[in-house]
C-alpha cells in the first residue's frame, strides 16, 4: 500500500481526534509513545491477547493439521502477496534504509505474525527496490535458528520461539508482475539497476527470465489490469481479491466501481467503550471484487488454466493508529488473518507448494470470520475423482461440502451459510446452483469452468460488534474455490505481443524517476 494511503488514513485519525463519532465516547489516546509501545509490546510479545476493553475475538488460527486431509493431500495455510521490511514502502517506509534494516520491531512483527497464525507457507513478494539489492539469504531474513532450504538457500523454514511450528518462506517480488517462489534472481551477472529493471519488466524476455529463475508468474491487483494484457502475458495465476484494493477508497472508486466502505466506522474500532472486536475492523470495508472476478471468469471461460488467490498485501505501512486492543490497525498479524489461501499439497516444501499453486488446487478464505473446516470441492465420474484445477468429463457430478466453524470458535448465534456454484463466462459468471444444505450436488451437462463461493451471513460476530451491528452485519463471501474444468479444452498458446520502443522507454523512465525519488528521500 502506498504512502498516500497512509496520509489519507492519518487524516481520518485526525478527524476522530477532533471529535467525530459518538459524543460520549473518547478515542484511544495513541499520542503517548510510552502507552503505544507498551500496548504494542503486550499484543505482540505477550501472546497477542486482546486488551481488557476489547471483546476477545480469537486472534490465532488453528493448525491446519486439525483440518484433516483431502484424498491423501494436506492443507497448507498460505499467504500469497506479502511484503517484509525489505520492500521500499514497508514499515511506514522506514523498514530498509541505506542498505540495512532500519526497523527491527517491524521485522519482529512480521515473524511473530507468521508464527501466531500458524502460516504453513509464506510467499513473500518484496518490491524491487530493494529485493534486487540483496542475496536470497538476506531476502529470507535468515537467522541462526532458521532452517535454510537449498544451497545456496532459496527458501527457509522459519523458527518460531518455543513452538515446533516452522512456516516455510519463499522469495518473490511484486512489480508489474508478481513472480512467486523464485530459486534465484532472474538474469545472469546483472548489476543492481539492471536487475531492478528486469524485475519491473513484463515483456517476453522478462517473463522468460522470471520463469528460468523458477518463478510462477502471477498478477497482483487484477482490478487494475486489462484482460487482453492478462492473455498476452500467459500468467499462471492472478488475485481474485486484494486487500489493498478494498482498503483504499480511491482504488474502490476507480477500479472496483464502488464508492462503498464505511471508513469512518473503521476508526470507531479505536474506541474501547464501543466494545468492537478490533480484528473485525475489516468488515467496515470488506467486499467482493466483481471486477477482478469478471476478468478471471473471462479467462477461465476460454479454457485458460489460470489459478486464483487472495492477496494479503501486508506492509505495516497504512494505518499505524492503535485500535482498542493496543495493536496497530494494519499489523501483520491482523492483515494476514483477513485473507489466506488453503492449498492442497502433496508435500509441504517449495516443490509441493509450487505444484499445487500452478495447478489451482486451492481456495481463498477470509479466515478472520473463522477457519472453514471441512470445505471440499470435487468432481466425480465413473469412479474417478477430480480436484480443483483438474479437467473432468462432460456429465461429471460436482460435489461441494459446506464448511463449518472450528470447534471452540464463537458460533452463537450460528452463521447462515449458502453454497453458490458458478460457471465461468465472458465478462462474468453464471450462477448454476445454490443451496443452504450441507452438500451441493450438481451434474455438469454443459461444458465450462465451474467454481464455488460460500456466502456467509456472519451472525456469530453479533456479540463482538453489537454497538455497530446495523452497519457491520451484511453477507460476505467466506470461501472462493478454484475451478474444475468440465469438457473444456485449453486454448492454443498466443504469441506474446512485441514490446514497443515507446513501452521500453516508458519503463526506463519509470525506473529513473523511482531512483531520483529514493535519492531525494535519503538526503
Amino acid at each position: 500500500m502506498r504512502t498516500c494511503v497512509r496520509k489519507w488514513a492519518l487524516g481520518l485519525a485526525c478527524l476522530v481526534a477532533l471529535g467525530c463519532g459518538d459524543d460520549d465516547v473518547d478515542p484511544v489516546d495513541a499520542s503517548s509513545d510510552a502507552t503505544a509501545d507498551a500496548a504494542t509490546d503486550g499484543a505482540l510479545d505477550g501472546g497477542l491477547d486482546a486488551g481488557p476493553m476489547a471483546p476477545p475475538w480469537p486472534n490465532r488460527l488453528p493448525a491446519t493439521s486439525t483440518l484433516g486431509d483431502r484424498r491423501g493431500r494436506s492443507i497448507a495455510r498460505s499467504i500469497v502477496h506479502l511484503h517484509s521490511p525489505l520492500s521500499h514502502d514497508a514499515c511506514d517506509g522506514e523498514g530498509w534504509v541505506d542498505g540495512e534494516l532500519a526497523d527491527p520491531d517491524c521485522l519482529a512483527h512480521f515473524r511473530a505474525a507468521l508464527c501466531a497464525l500458524r502460516i504453513d507457507a509464506a510467499m513473500v513478494t518484496d518490491h524491487a527496490p530493494h529485493v534486487n539489492e540483496v542475496d536470497f539469504r538476506g531476502a529470507l531474513w535468515l537467522t541462526d535458528d532458521d532452517e535454510p532450504i537449498g544451497d545456496p538457500p532459496y527458501a527457509s523454514r522459519m523458527a518460531c520461539p518455543g513452538d515446533p511450528h516452522r512456516p516455510m518462506v519463499t522469495v518473490g517480488s511484486e512489480n508489474t508482475l508478481m513472480p512467486l517462489g523464485l530459486r534465484r534472481h532472474p538474469g545472469e551477472g546483472l548489476d543492481v539497476d539492471a536487475l531492478e529493471s528486469l524485475y519491473d519488466g513484463s515483456d517476453p524476455d522478462a517473463i522468460a527470465a522470471l520463469r528460468d529463475a523458477g518463478a510462477l508468474v502471477w498478477v497482483a491487483h487484477t482490478e487494475q489490469q486489462d484482460t487482453d494484457r492478462l492473455r498476452t502475458w500467459g500468467i499462471d495465476g492472478l488475485e481474485l481479491y486484494n486487500l489493498h484494493a478494498d482498503a483504499d477508497p480511491r482504488i474502490r472508486e476507480a477500479h472496483l466501481g464502488d464508492e462503498g466502505g464505511d471508513f469512518g466506522l473503521l476508526l470507531e474500532f479505536m474506541m474501547p467503550r464501543l466494545r468492537l472486536a478490533p480484528d473485525l475492523a475489516v468488515l467496515a470495508f470488506l467486499s467482493r471484487h466483481d471486477e477482478s472476478l469478471a476478468r478471471w471468469d473471462t479467462l477461465l471461460s476460454e479454457g485458460r488454466r489460470v489459478a486464483g488467490t487472495g492477496g494479503c498485501d501486508a506492509h505495516e505501512n497504512t494505518f499505524g493508529t492503535l485500535l482498542a486492543d493496543g495493536e496497530r490497525a494494519d499489523s501483520y498479524r491482523r492483515m494476514m488473518s483477513w485473507i489466506t489461501n488453503h492449498v492442497l499439497v502433496d508435500t509441504l516444501d517449495p516443490d509441493g507448494t509450487r505444484e499445487a499453486l500452478e495447478h489451482g488446487r486451492l481456495y481463498a478464505t477470509h479466515e478472520v470470520l473463522g477457519t472453514p473446516v471441512g470445505f471440499d470441492f470435487i468432481a466425480q465420474s465413473e469412479g474417478t475423482t477430480f480436484e480443483m484445477g483438474d479437467a473432468a468429463p462432460l456429465g461429471a457430478t460436482l460435489r461441494v461440502a459446506r464448511p463449518s466453524l472450528p470447534e471452540g470458535f464463537p458460533s452463537e448465534p450460528a452463521p447462515d451459510l449458502t453454497i453458490v456454484l458458478y460457471r465461468a463466462a465472458a465478462d462474468g459468471a453464471v450462477e448454476v446452483a445454490r443451496t443452504t444444505d450441507a452438500e451441493l450436488v450438481f451434474e455438469a451437462t454443459t461444458p465450462g469452468a465451474y467454481r464455488v463461493e460460500v456466502r456467509m451471513m456472519p451472525n456469530h460476530i453479533l456479540p463482538f460488534v453489537e454497538t455497530r451491528a446495523d452497519r457491520l452485519m451484511r453477507e460476505q463471501t467466506w470461501v472462493y474455490s478454484n475451478p474444475i474444468f468440465v469438457d473444456l479444452a485449453e486454448p492454443l498458446p498466443e504469441e506474446p505481443a512485441p514490446v514497443s520502443a515507446r513501452a521500453r522507454t516508458n519503463a526506463g523512465w519509470r525506473q529513473t524517476v523511482r531512483r531520483a525519488e529514493r535519492a531525494i528521500a535519503r538526503r
